[in-house]
């Protein structure tokens, strides 16, 4: 029952007749996508249009990172469904991060040599790997659009800190991930690509040696990457329209996250309502206490967000989703009770059927599907009536005549 309640809410977001509903008017179910390694935790990182999410199984570590290097990727197949992992470049780990409409699925693996690359690959097929630019060992590919063109980023390692990386940039390569070519810089900074568009606008942020210093999106294919505002920390989602998501630091010194269009408006998300930093109850945020920061980190065609917010305390995150153009934001929390202590700490994405990813803060990862309102639910109805009605009554004076 649940997988056709699915897919009626897909047809129905995808025609447009729910697409103004704001995320806490909307009930979802909530599929548990299992465990890929036996003992490792689930992190979700990207999912496509036909709701296949794509990820990593990690250990020893929490909120995605491991501190050993443990990560297996995985990609699901329709709505959640099936889990198989992906291999490796001939090194120990892999990590898939995105996927594309056509299945196809990209992310980083450490090499044999121990380095790690950009990979493209697919289900029950081996792992492609992407390369690197000049003088940069790692990369890693963080986005890819319908066509296949990949972008992502590349580095050094910082050889007095191995978490640190250095001499950041970014790249991008033609269709299927042929041709990796170095993205350009703004006043002499790198661009480390976040996100592509079906026309090619790649979205991002602008680095400064170890550290982010603004953010970016170009024109289609690529072309004159620009500034998007001068306070803006990051953009970490573009969408077909232009829409931009991310997060930006306000002159109280906190970072808020936002929706926006390049070189346009930059609209903050409302946590916070009149009443400011102390929410109250409304929309589930109360229980939270103030809220120091929030950051969006996936956006969809209706503009719906996805992310996460902090509330001061170390390590205590969790996670939001909004209606359309970050409209009605809501936590997870507030829609699902897990149980056994736990509450989902990320959303990373959103599809254009409305349906969303999120993962918690004991490993688990989930698909969270849209069920139709009982008026969409009409209207989808009256509508397939209407066409066997007048199929039927066209039938009946071809009779006739």
């Amino acid at each position: 029952m649940k997988k056709s309640l699915r897919l009626l809410a897909s047809f129905a977001l995808g025609c447009g007749l729910a697409a103004t509903v704001p995320a806490q008017a909307t009930e979802y179910t909530l599929f548990d996508l299992g465990s890929l390694t036996p003992g490792q935790q689930m992190w979700a990182t990207g999912i496509n249009d036909l709701g296949r999410v794509v990820g990593y199984s990690y250990g020893d570590g929490r909120s995605g990172w491991s501190s050993s290097n443990q990560y297996s990727a995985f990609v699901t197949g329709a709505n959640g469904s099936g889990l198989t992992g992906l291999g490796t470049l001939g090194g120990s780990w892999s990590r898939a991060l995105a996927i594309n409409n056509a299945g196809q699925v990209v992310g980083d693996a450490q090499t044999a040599a121990g380095n790690y690359r950009a990979f493209i690959g697919a289900a029950g097929s081996p792992l492609t790997e992407l390369g690197t630019l000049a003088g940069s060992p790692n990369s890693t590919a963080t986005a890819i659009n319908a066509s296949g063109r990949v972008v992502g980023t590349t580095s050094a390692t910082d050889p007095n800190n191995p978490n640190i990386q250095v001499d950041q940039r970014g790249f991008i390569t033609g269709a299927n991930g042929s041709n990796l070519q170095d993205l350009g810089s703004l006043n002499g900074n790198g661009l480390l690509a976040r996100g592509i568009n079906a026309s090619g606008q790649v979205a991002g942020v602008v680095a400064s040696g170890s550290y982010y210093n603004g953010a970016f999106v170009t024109g289609p294919n690529a072309a004159s990457p620009g500034p998007v505002f001068a306070d803006t920390n990051a953009v970490n989602a573009i969408n077909s329209h232009g829409q931009v998501a991310g997060m930006y630091r306000t002159d109280q010194g906190s970072v808020d996250a936002f929706i926006g269009t390049p070189g346009g408006t930059q609209t903050k998300l409302d946590f916070h309502g009149a009443q400011g930093y102390e929410y109250g109850n409304l929309g589930g945020f109360g229980q939270y206490g103030p809220i120091s920061s929030s950051q969006a980190l996936a956006l969809n065609d209706s503009g719906q967000v996805a992310g996460v917010f902090g509330n001061g305390r170390v390590a205590d995150y969790f996670a939001f989703i909004s209606g359309a153009n970050g409209q009605g934001v809501v936590t997870l929390d507030s829609l699902f009770t897990l149980g056994d202590g736990d509450h989902f700490v990320y959303a990373t994405g959103v599809n254009n059927s409305g349906q969303f990813i999120a993962n918690t803060a004991m490993g688990h990862a989930y698909l969270i599907s849209p069920i139709p309102e009982p008026v969409t639910l009409a209207l989808w109805t009256g509508g397939l009536l209407l066409v066997g009605w007048r199929g039927r009554r066209s039938s009946n004076l071809r009779e006739t005549s």
